[in-house]
C-alpha cells in the first residue's frame, strides 16, 4: 500500500481489517501492536505461517528508511529491524484512557516514555523481567530463598523508570491542560504519580530497596512483589476534584482526548517534526467542536494521517487517498 503523505482514508464496514491495517503501521514503526493480546493471535490456525511486515519512510532528510518486523508461530518469537519512528494512535480505547485501570494508565505513561527514549523501553522490559523472576521465586517455598538475588536488578531498573515517568508527567500534564481548557471552555486538569507501595516519591536507589526491606515479611506472606512502579497510580483531577470518584462519561473522554493530543506537542516538541497520526474510527466518537479541534492537527502542513472510517467524509481542502476495504482485500478507489 502506498499512502499520502497528508490524508489516507481506509474505509469500509466494520470488521473489514481496517483496524488491522493500522495496527500493521504501528508494528512496522515501533515494533509492536498498539492493542493488547499475544502475538498468537495474529495468526490463523490453519496458516501459521511467518508474518512479515516491511515499510519504507522517506526522512525529513529525503532519505528512505526501510524498517522490517517479523514474527514466527512455532515456537513465537519476533524481530525487528530498523529505527522506530513515532506515531500517535487516538483509538476508542484510548477515550476511556482516564476511566481505566490503573494499568491503562501505566501502559500509556510507558508507550509514550518509549517513543521519545529508546533506553526507557530496554529498562521496562529488563524490569519486568526481574520481577517475573522475583514474583515467581516468592510463590515457591523451594526458591523463596533466591528471591533477593533478583533484587539489585529490579531496584536499578525501576528507580529509572520512576524517574522517567516523573519526568514524563511534569513536562506533558501542563501542555494537556492547556489543551484541556482550550477544548473544555476553561476546565483545568492536573495529575500526580502516587508510587506503588509508597506514601512518598522514592528519589533514590537506596530507598527504594528500604521500602522492599519494610515489606519483606509481607511479600513473603502475600508472595509478590508489593513495591514498584509495576503498582504506580496516575491520578487524575479536573478543577481540583478526582476524576475517578466524580467524573462524568464526557469529562472522562475529553481528559483522555487532552491527554492524547497532549502527547502529541510533546512529541513534536522533543523531535522537532510531526509525528505520524493513525485514527481509528474516532472522529464518529467526538463531538463537532472536539472534531473540529482534531481536524485542525491533520491539516497542518507537514502532518501525515491515516484515518479509518465506515464512510468517505470530507476533511476540509484536504485531497485524500481513499482504499476500499473488505474482508483483508485493500483497493484504491481514488480521492474525494
Amino acid at each position: 500500500m502506498a499512502f499520502s503523505s497528508q490524508l489516507t482514508l481506509l474505509v469500509g464496514k466494520n470488521a473489514q481489517g481496517k483496524t488491522n491495517a493500522l495496527d500493521a503501521i504501528h508494528i512496522a514503526l515501533q515494533g509492536k501492536s498498539f492493542r493488547n493480546g499475544p502475538d498468537s493471535d495474529w495468526f490463523s490456525l490453519s496458516d501459521p505461517d511467518p508474518i512479515s511486515i516491511i515499510a519504507k519512510v522517506l526522512s525529513d532528510s529525503n532519505r528512505i528508511i526501510t524498517v522490517e518486523h517479523h514474527v514466527m508461530s512455532n515456537p513465537p518469537r519476533r524481530s525487528h529491524r530498523g529505527q522506530k519512528i513515532p506515531v500517535i494512535v487516538f483509538s476508542p480505547q484510548d477515550l476511556s484512557l482516564s476511566q481505566g485501570s490503573p494499568s491503562d494508565r501505566r501502559k500509556f505513561m510507558d508507550s509514550t516514555l518509549s517513543l521519545i527514549n529508546p533506553r526507557y523501553d530496554k529498562a521496562l522490559k529488563q524490569f519486568h523481567q526481574a520481577l517475573l523472576q522475583r514474583n515467581h521465586a516468592l510463590k515457591d517455598p523451594r526458591l523463596a530463598h533466591t528471591a533477593d538475588s533478583f533484587t539489585p536488578a529490579m531496584i536499578t531498573n525501576g528507580h529509572y523508570l520512576w524517574t522517567m515517568r516523573r519526568q514524563l508527567l511534569d513536562s506533558l500534564l501542563p501542555i494537556a491542560d492547556q489543551m484541556h481548557s482550550r477544548i473544555s471552555r476553561g476546565e483545568r486538569i492536573a495529575g500526580k504519580l502516587r508510587y506503588g507501595g509508597s506514601d512518598i516519591p522514592v528519589q533514590t536507589e537506596k530507598e527504594y530497596e528500604d521500602l522492599l526491606r519494610k515489606r519483606r515479611a509481607d511479600e513473603a506472606m502475600r508472595m509478590m512483589t508489593l513495591v514498584g512502579p509495576h503498582r504506580d497510580e496516575l491520578l487524575l483531577t479536573v478543577n481540583g476534584v478526582p476524576i475517578s470518584l466524580y467524573g462524568s462519561q464526557g469529562q472522562h473522554r475529553l481528559i483522555s482526548l487532552s491527554l492524547k493530543l497532549g502527547t502529541y506537542q510533546l512529541i513534536q516538541n522533543e523531535f522537532g517534526y510531526r509525528p505520524i497520526m493513525l485514527l481509528d474510527d474516532v472522529l464518529s466518537e467526538l463531538d463537532p467542536e472536539r472534531r473540529r479541534h482534531l481536524l485542525q492537527m491533520i491539516s497542518e502542513p507537514g502532518q501525515q494521517t491515516i484515518i479509518t472510517d465506515t464512510e468517505a467524509r470530507n476533511y476540509d481542502q484536504l485531497t485524500p487517498i481513499i482504499y476500499h476495504v473488505d474482508q483483508g482485500q485493500f483497493v484504491e478507489v481514488g480521492s474525494t
